[in-house]
This record gives C-alpha cells, structure tokens and sequence, in this order.
C-alpha cells in the first residue's frame, strides 16, 4: 500500500450546527427586558425594538413546477374560527421570544 495517502476527513456532528437555546435564566431576563421596554416606551418605539434586525421570510408553496397554490380567504376564515385563542388576559410577556 505504498503510494496510498490518507486523506482525513473532518466531521462535525449535526447538533453542533443548531442553533443554540436559552437556558431558563436567559429566558426569564428577556422576559424582564421586554416588560421593561413595553412599559417605558410608545408602542411604536417598542415595536421598533422588537423587530430590529428581522428579516421578513418569503417562501412560496408549488403544487408543481409551473403553478403556484393559491388560497383562498374562505380557506382562511374557516381556519381562523378553528383557531379561537381563550378570552381572559393573557401574559404577554410569556410569548415566546
């Protein structure tokens, strides 16, 4: 096997490449900066803190190569009365982040 070069191949595993997440304490001090922030600010400014640096996502769905889905707004309707959130208050600031 003279000639033969071995050629080290560098793996990472996959979990390596997720994305990390919050540990409960990390989680509870966002929770203390968004309250802070929507009972010191305007909506307005807080909605600029909130959405600096997001990105809008585009996607499109294809039912084949050439044609796009279209949904229809009676699709829509039926879909928001299934999804009904309880009334009563809600915390806001337990949406996740």
């Amino acid at each position: 096997m003279e000639g033969v070069s071995m050629v080290r191949i560098d793996r990472k595993s996959s979990i390596e490449s997720e994305p990390r997440t919050l540990g409960f304490d990390q989680i509870q001090y966002a929770r203390e900066a968004a309250l802070y922030v929507l009972n010191t600010k305007t909506i307005e400014e807080a909605m600029t803190i909130f959405m600096k640096g997001l990105e809008p996502v585009v996607s499109t769905a294809r039912h084949n190569e050439n044609t796009m889905i279209d949904t229809e707004d009676e699709e829509l309707e039926s879909t928001e009365d299934q999804l009904r959130l309880p009334a009563g208050r809600r915390d806001i600031a337990s949406a996740p982040f």
